[in-house]
């Protein structure tokens, strides 16, 4: 007896749990219980505005049944009502919009800083899943979806619930009989919303997937643009666009066909109703079971019965459609990020002395390449100058990515003075280990805005005409219009290579590293220049311990040590004369880079024939 009496406890317990359960496993609950408070003003700002709709059939009920002779007053008090509940609808609509559709602007703002920020924390390995174009669309399109969903259907589908719980108590109340007639066809309204609401669910994701991969070609297309009409590739360029473009719209179809059939199918059900209303309702009207104003009322709420099942079919495919944005989101929010969560290390205590000890590396696809990177025994020591030389794809890009943990070493084979470099901040690490590399990257600002890009402190003008100098660009900045404030376009598209690549290194030098990494940043510097640069800033900066990489060779005969690689591994280390005599790969790659040199003096005009 006592396990009877407690089963129901028990019962509503469980109940309770498990609607609580289904809240926490609703993708977005996150949102909702952030801005629980918005959403709950909303959803009672609703709850008045449904309750308010509910009284006006009613009212028009009272008047219609109070349309006898002598009987003005309730009409008139019918119609004040009518007023008054028409102007306090108003403002509750007003206020419901405010928290409801509101606050999901809020929830995508936030959705696109955690996507963004975690963007700035994974492994530059990871980018290689995803292309450019397929992010911008998870980071846009995804995202909105995800925002409708938030808000206009979390709307809807509260507005269909609390209409449906309303409406049918009073439709129950004016005359049951014609209630179960009216929802003599709803039991295949779960039916069609499982069947159909699968189908958008599948075809959104596909859709989506589409406009990915055409956003990414289109991305990719006007960003080399140059190249296209280079090649004369704008008719190919075009066609493939246009493919793309066509099973886009292919995918779009077939979602658009499931979605045009959900909400017809739903509001015919429902006009089912208003056809036994009319058959079955004037009936009774006849023969006086029910009133004129009853028949009348029981009509509005038929009418307003038609919203929800409306109602469901835009919240179903919302819904639908952001859960599979939701799982295209999550995917890139599920990758492993690169947490900088470690203290600050301060100066004394973390030396540019750079050293690798047995450091072996491999991408995914290492069985498919061939390509590994095994290192050891290899150090820098503080204010020595170390070259990097080897053929194309020897491994010297990827060695500078793990030094600058672009790529994650493994743990304990790189090391700044006996400190393993994953112990060591992000933003500490990079301070103190610049870079410059051969593609240079500047943003669309002004030549100081670029100088000074990723600086807490404060630049003087001085500092950067200082740099600028080092770097050997200073007389053309100053050339400049607008000098240091000239804006040099996206990407600075009106600098040439070779003065971006300058820049690039004026850049580096202002964030005073104690370690730089200089991958082929020459190339589009001519020999004299680059000769000349390398004496100024080995002159300027004398403490400054360096790894250059290069394919023109001119400058290694300067440099404290050269290590000679091929296949990711050191095969040589020593000085330009010792390498020449016993180093047939470096040997190989100096005479070729003379060759080149040579060519170069001869177009340039510096050699006459």
């Amino acid at each position: 007896m006592e396990s009877q009496s407690n089963s129901p406890e028990k019962n509503n317990s469980f109940g309770f749990l498990g609607l609580k359960k289904k809240i926490k496993d609703y993708p977005f609950s996150r949102f909702l219980f952030k801005y629980k408070s918005p959403y709950l003003k909303g959803f009672f700002w609703l709850l008045f505005v449904d309750f308010l709709n509910i009284v006006q059939p009613l009212l028009v009920k009272m008047a219609m049944d109070a349309l006898v002779p002598g009987a003005i007053r309730a009409v008139i008090i019918a119609a004040v009502a009518y007023l008054v509940v028409m102007v306090l609808q108003s403002i509750g609509r007003y206020w419901w919009r405010v928290y409801l559709i509101g606050t999901a602007n809020y929830v995508a703002s936030d959705l696109r800083k955690e996507l963004y920020e975690h963007l700035q924390k994974i492994p530059l390995m990871r980018y290689h899943r995803y292309r450019t174009g397929d992010l911008m669309s998870r980071a846009t399109n995804d995202i909105e979806s995800i925002r409708m969903a938030l808000g206009p259907g979390i709307l809807v589908a509260l507005d269909a619930v609390i209409m449906f719980l309303m409406l049918v108590p009073a439709m129950l109340w004016l005359s049951w009989k014609l209630t179960l007639l009216t929802f003599a066809f709803y039991p295949l309204v779960p039916l069609l919303t499982a069947k159909i609401g699968n189908k958008v669910d599948f075809f959104f994701e596909k859709m989506q997937s589409r406009l990915s991969q055409m956003s990414a070609y289109a991305q990719e297309t006007f960003s080399g643009i140059r190249l296209i009409k280079a090649l004369v590739l704008e008719n190919h360029s075009d066609r493939k666009f246009r493919q793309l473009s066509a099973e886009f719209v292919n995918e779009g179809q077939r979602l658009a066909k499931y979605e045009s059939v959900f909400s017809p199918s739903l509001s015919f059900l429902t006009q089912m109703g208003t056809f036994f209303i009319l058959f079955f309702g004037g009936k009774d009207v006849i023969a006086g079971a029910i009133s004129v104003g009853t028949f009348i009322a029981f009509q509005r709420f038929v009418v307003q019965l038609s919203w929800p099942m409306e109602a469901i079919g835009w919240s179903v495919t919302m819904t639908r459609e952001a859960k599979a944005a939701e799982r295209r989101i999550e995917q890139v929010l599920q990758e492993n990020s690169v947490e900088d969560t470690y203290p600050a290390i301060t100066s004394s205590s973390l030396e540019a002395e750079l050293e690798i000890r047995d450091l072996q590396f491999g991408f995914m696809q290492e069985k498919e390449s061939g390509f590994s990177l095994a290192l050891n025994g290899l150090e820098i020591p503080t204010g020595k100058k170390i070259g990097l030389v080897g053929p194309v794809g020897s491994g010297k890009t990827t060695l500078f990515n793990l030094l600058l943990r672009l790529y994650e070493p493994p743990p304990g084979t790189v090391f700044l003075r006996d400190k393993d470099i994953r112990t060591i901040g992000l933003n500490e690490l990079r301070n103190r280990v610049g870079s410059v590399e051969q593609q240079v990257t500047l943003f669309g600002e002004s030549v100081a805005t670029n100088l000074g890009m990723g600086l807490k402190r404060e630049l003087s003008s001085g500092q950067m005409e200082q740099a600028l100098k080092v770097a050997g660009i200073w007389e053309e900045v100053e050339a400049l219009k607008g000098s240091l404030e000239t804006f040099i376009g996206e990407k600075g598209v009106t600098l040439s290579g070779g003065q971006r690549q300058r820049l690039a290194l004026a850049r580096a030098l202002l964030r005073q590293p104690e370690l730089l990494l200089l991958d082929d940043c020459f190339s589009a510097v001519d020999v004299e220049c680059e000769q000349q640069i390398i004496e100024r800033f080995f002159e300027a900066y004398p403490k400054l311990s360096i790894l250059f990489s290069s394919h023109r060779l001119s400058v290694m005969p300067r440099m404290d040590e050269i290590w000679v690689m091929e296949s990711g591994k050191i095969i040589s280390r020593g000085k330009h004369s010792t390498l020449i005599r016993n180093c047939h790969l470096y040997r190989s790659l100096w005479r070729e880079s003379e060759r080149e040199v040579e060519r170069e003096r001869l177009e340039t005009g510096e050699i006459l024939l």
